[in-house]
């Protein structure tokens, strides 16, 4: 009731109209940690100092609700926003998952800025709080060696599809456009993301596909990504494992594919802990020789209640000496200035509230 009675303020604050929405809900996440991190040296690469700092791990603020329009119809939207509450609670306004849709028995159709099949299958499938911090194990599947993919990026100006669940079958289907800038010579085009989900029981299994067009100076480089994983949940805990194939350029002879797997597990421990670890490998990428990175993290989170969570995590990223693997992003604790043979390696502690 106090969320339903705070949320129906914020909106009459921007618009009488807003009063029609009975049931607008204000949720978020605040999620703050002292994390100390740097990049030791295993080459000749020039070793980062370890440097203190605070990270807010993807913290954000939205807003989502409903209309019933009759007939098992109804319409949705979601505003969502990421708020740096390291740095002064900056709102990101819309950067998130923000759209607007319908919603019936023939499944839910969106429009707006979404995330993909790709990006939702790895962050069902990891074990840390919010899938996000020095523990996400996107810091390999959701890079290439060379930087960061878009595999796992939300897709600007994009449509989606989500079916309705049959016998424990689900499928997504989206087509993004784009910055639709389809004069310039650098651009980034079309996005095309399919999912398909199975669950029953303790189990649960998923498929991703996502092809991201990139023209760039003229060249038609397409980014293809393979990726499915499994969960299996019992008494003590759950068990995960994903595999990743990431080609970053099919529409050359040039061999860019890069294979990951990443196995994880929560046990818990007593009524309100549980210990979290998790180890993944990336191999070379295509024919050039050490360019692949290991990823590990162990960490420990206890429930205060079930909306805050305090956690401590400690976490590795270890380097061939052609790669520059590191941890997910800024967002999620990367550590700035690392060149090829560095291996990122940080602890955080800190806390998670939602609300």
């Amino acid at each position: 009731m106090q969320k339903k009675l705070i949320a129906l303020a914020v909106a009459g604050l921007a618009s009488t109209a807003a009063f029609a929405q009975t049931n607008v809900t204000v949720y978020g996440v605040m999620d703050a940690t002292f994390d100390y991190v740097g990049a030791s040296q295993s080459t000749a690469a020039t070793k980062v100092k370890n440097d203190g700092r605070v990270s807010a791990n993807s913290s954000y603020l939205g807003f989502k609700g409903t209309e019933d329009l009759g007939n098992g119809l109804k319409a949705v939207f979601q505003i969502e926003g990421g708020v740096n509450n390291d740095s002064g609670g900056t709102w990101g306004g819309m950067n998130r998952d923000t759209y607007v849709g319908l919603n019936g028995g023939f499944g839910t159709v969106l429009a707006g800025n979404l995330t993909g099949a790709g990006r939702a299958l790895g962050a069902k499938l990891d074990v840390n709080a919010g899938a996000t911090g020095i523990g996400y194990q996107g810091a390999l599947y959701g890079y290439n060696n060379a930087g960061r993919t878009t595999v796992d990026d939300r897709t600007a100006n994009a449509i989606a599809y989500v079916s309705p669940n049959f016998s424990g079958f689900s499928a997504m289907a989206a087509w993004g456009a784009g910055s639709e800038q389809k004069d310039t010579a650098t651009r980034a085009d079309n996005v095309w993301s399919l999912g398909l989900n199975y669950a029953t029981g303790p189990f649960y299994a998923g498929y991703a596909f996502t092809q991201v067009d990139n023209v760039a100076a003229g060249n038609d480089a397409k980014a293809k990504s393979h990726r499915v994983g499994g969960m299996f949940k019992f008494a003590a805990g759950q068990v995960g494992l994903l595999w990743d194939r990431t080609d970053l350029n099919t529409s050359d002879n040039t061999d860019s594919a890069r294979n990951v797997w990443v196995l994880n597990g929560k046990f818990n421990v007593g009524a309100k802990g549980a210990v979290i670890a998790g180890y993944g490998k990336a191999g070379d990428v295509g024919n050039a020789n050490n360019t692949g990175a290991t990823h590990a993290f162990v960490g420990y989170e206890h429930s205060l209640s079930k909306r805050t969570v305090l956690k401590a995590i400690y976490a590795q990223v270890r380097n061939e000496a052609g790669a520059n693997y590191n941890f997910y992003n800024a967002a999620t604790g990367q550590v700035a200035g690392t060149v090829a043979g560095n291996d990122p390696k940080g602890f955080q502690v800190g806390v998670r509230h939602s609300f």
